[in-house]
């Protein structure tokens, strides 16, 4: 049997090998035949051979590859990927068809990845550590690197919370609606800019927002407890367009650090505007905040606030918080003066003033006026890069502004009168107007408008709300008393008429010098019916200037109680009420230091405790440590044998008036030398002298409160005025008109970089520019507020 397995073996090689000699001889013949037909030329045999060995390379690229695989061996049946880690990776085949390696999609790193030797251990472990992938999970401890302006390279830490925390701020501070996170524009914006950041909901911001404002008041609270011995406060009335009443108020303060803070502290719907309500929401505001000391209460001339201050004043004597009695609470807003003042004087120019207010009024309605008047402004080489303003008939300032805009364009205003007919027909008298300006008016606009520059100069100065102004604002009477006084002496009997307009109203509240402090006055009290009898009307006060602006003053180093001092006096009041005044304020300083002596100093012990000595001498060492205990005790109480404080800082000599200085800088460095004149220095220089900084809340108000937003309830508004003024920084004042002059050359460098004109309509009001600009609407102006 094995013999004939052996003989049949032998015969299936021998044929193998006869199959194998015939196919090498088929390949030498065909060998053969193509070199013959390459050396005899034949072109088409050989191009024969040429797509026959085409069509086999096709076969073999794949045209059949069942066919061109049968032949190989085949090898073991790849299995499908269970692994979900190679979603993120791409596998690398051997030579066998086999996964050798899998290349990371993310930094294109190879990791070994043979079945039976790695698995998919190594890419596990990458996958965890590749520094480009985005399915990372970031270590909360881990921070990275990133370049500020201004700061250069720091580190930075992604924050849920700060983040969250930061947009409920920008909502407060920007005065953006609480829905803001659910506008689609800013949820596209943020998916691109931090995707990991979800924005809140509109309930979820004003819960943010909410406790943003507790946590702020916290710490204000805190804040005022120990670096706020008394504050400075100005209240003030608003309306809003829902008609409802509220009232607003505003701490002005020094700390240790010598820094001016004005804080507003509340802002809430009041019911009604008499006086006696005003001042209960007033102390029940102070109550709230732990603030028992008020120097001042700056209010307007308002009947109401008079009442409001007897009864604020009534509660800090009962309650013994007040300082001096209470009699230097009641400052009145000088800029609310100022108005009134002003205000008489423009009635001996009324009708001018109607006359130009009526010819900008025309030009602004039309935008073909608009258009003519500009074209004869170029005629007249008019050079003026404000244009006209129409003013508000009850506030000087924005008069004065729209004076000194117009007089620019007198020339103009000429001509327009002669090339447009309609001009002086609408506005004459036959129509209901005043009449057109004539030479006559533009005169008399022109006086005014130089009259009110110093005013309105002035009143930019006092109302500041950044910086101290109580230590100036004797030299800024000073400044209108001169005024008023030149023109009265004036041979123009329009400067004169109205100066004397002006003196009047002047000394009414800061000319006068009244030495009774109560009168009786006797008149007839007319009832809602018209009848009455004559009754004898309740005691009332003469006001005179508030005596605690001349002390602001002489706390001020460079005037103290010096002959420059006292000069300014006698040149307001006269000189026999001059020195009146003059002995009232310096009365009033030595009380006033007196009254912080007694409450700043620490009660001595009658008997001094005196240390044991029990070297020989001691009666010796006894003896100066009483001696100098009372002379320190008598230092600080001014006795005759040594000079107080308040002695020796009047006696040193005054800086020079012309210096400036940092009033607030000199007493930071001087303050351990004359610690009690320090603190009335804190007490007083902080005085506002406007309101101002309570009227600037009700602007913001006005935007928050608008008419997409009337639902919001009084304690929201309250969060959202408050807040935002606690966070913005108090040394930049947010501005949100805009600049004509920047728009201007913005316009320009547009249309140099677009290659167009302008077209539509160009609207001035008041600082409003509406302009459109062509080339597929890529540019469009925006008008101010």
């Amino acid at each position: 049997m094995l013999s004939i397995l052996e003989s049949e073996h032998d015969e299936g090689l021998k044929d193998k090998d006869d199959a194998f000699m015939s196919v090498d001889a088929e390949v030498d013949a065909e060998a053969d035949a193509e070199a013959a037909a390459a050396e005899a030329g034949d072109e088409s045999f050989l191009r024969s051979i040429i797509e026959d060995e085409d069509a086999e390379a096709k076969v073999g690229e794949g045209a059949n590859p069942e066919a061109a695989q049968d032949d190989k061996p085949k090898g073991r049946k790849q299995m499908a990927s269970r692994s979900q880690i190679w979603e993120h990776f791409t596998k690398v085949f051997d030579d066998k068809g086999l996964v050798k390696e899998g290349k990371c999609k993310y930094c294109d790193r190879p990791i070994q990845a043979t079945t039976s030797i790695n698995g998919t251990t190594a890419m596990r472990r990458h996958f965890g550590t590749c520094k480009r992938s985005p399915n990372k999970k970031m270590d909360p401890n881990q921070t990275t690197l990133q370049a500020t302006p201004g700061d250069g390279i720091n580190t930075w830490r992604y924050d849920a919370e700060k983040v969250r925390k930061a947009f409920a701020v920008m909502v407060i501070e920007d005065e953006l609606p609480f829905a803001f996170g659910e506008k689609s524009g800013f949820r596209k914006f943020i998916s691109v800019a931090c995707p990991r950041f979800s924005p809140p909901s509109r309930r979820t911001c004003t819960r943010d927002t909410v406790k943003i404002y507790l946590d702020e008041k916290c710490k204000l609270k805190k804040f005022f407890k120990e670096n706020c011995g008394s504050v400075c406060v100005t209240t003030d009335c608003w309306t809003s367009q829902q008609q409802d009443g509220y009232m607003v108020v505003t701490a002005h303060f020094i700390d240790e650090e010598w820094k001016y803070h004005k804080k507003i502290i509340n802002f809430i719907m009041v019911k009604g505007h008499k006086g006696k309500d005003l001042g209960k929401n007033l102390q029940r505001c102070l109550m709230e905040w732990g603030l028992e000391r008020v120097m001042t209460v700056t209010v307007d001339n308002a009947s109401n606030n008079d009442g409001c201050i007897v009864h604020l004043r009534k509660c800090m004597v009962e309650a013994k918080t007040s300082i001096a009695a209470g009699k230097f609470l009641h400052m009145r807003c000088a800029a609310h003066i100022v108005n009134l003042i002003v205000q008489d004087g423009l009635k001996e120019v009324e009708l001018s003033i109607k006359r130009v207010r009526a010819a900008v009024r025309y030009i602004k309605n039309g935008t073909s006026r608009l258009v003519k008047f500009k074209e004869l402004a170029l005629e007249e080489k008019v050079k003026s890069k404000a244009f006209l303003n129409l003013d508000v008939c009850t506030r000087w300032n924005s008069t004065y502004i729209m004076l000194k805009a117009a007089i620019t364009y007198a020339k103009v205003f000429t001509r327009y009168c002669e090339d447009d007919p309609l001009y002086a027909l609408d506005l004459s008298e036959e129509k209901g107007g005043f009449g057109y300006p004539d030479e006559m008016d533009w005169e008399n606009a022109r006086k005014m408008a130089a009259f009110l520059a110093h005013f309105y100069d002035l009143t930019v100065r006092v109302s500041s709300s950044l910086h101290v102004t109580s230590n100036n604002f004797l030299f800024e009477v000073g400044n209108i008393h001169i005024l008023v006084q030149n023109w009265m002496s004036s041979t123009d009997p329009l400067q004169k008429a109205m100066a004397e307009r002006m003196k009047e109203k002047f000394d009414k509240y800061w000319g006068s010098w009244h030495e009774n402090e109560k009168v009786k006055d006797k008149g007839p009290i007319v009832n809602e019916r018209g009848k009455g009898k004559k009754k004898e009307k309740e005691e009332k006060e003469k006001e005179n200037l508030n005596l605690l602006i001349f002390i602001a003053a002489a706390l001020d180093p460079r005037y103290k109680l010096s002959d420059f001092t006292r000069l300014t006096t006698l040149e307001i009041f006269g000189v026999e009420s001059g020195e009146k005044v003059w002995y009232a304020v310096n009365k009033c300083v030595r009380e006033l230091f007196e009254e912080y002596r007694v409450r700043l100093t620490t009660p001595e012990p009658t008997t001094p405790a005196i240390s044991q000595v029990t070297i020989e001498g001691g009666g010796a060492s006894m003896m100066k440590e009483l001696i100098a205990s009372r002379l320190r005790q008598n230092n600080s109480g001014g006795s005759a044998s040594s000079k107080s404080e308040l002695e020796k800082y009047l006696a040193e000599d005054s800086e020079d008036p012309d210096k400036k200085i940092d009033i607030l800088g000199w007493w930071k460095e001087n303050s351990s030398r004359f610690p009690i004149l320090a603190n009335m220095a804190r007490d007083i220089l902080a005085i506002p002298i406007t309101t101002v900084a309570s009227e600037s809340a009700f602007s913001t108000s006005g935007r928050i409160l608008d008419d997409f937003r009337t639902s919001l309830t009084p304690f929201m508004v309250q969060a959202l005025v408050c807040t935002q003024d606690w966070l913005r920084r108090s040394t930049d004042p947010v501005d949100i008109k805009e600049n004509l002059e920047e728009l201007e050359v913005l316009e320009k460098e547009l249309i140099e970089e677009f290659g167009d004109k302008v077209k539509g309509k160009r609207k001035f009001n008041g600082g409003v520019v509406a302009s459109s600009m062509a080339k597929s609407n890529k540019c469009a102006s925006r008008p101010t507020k």
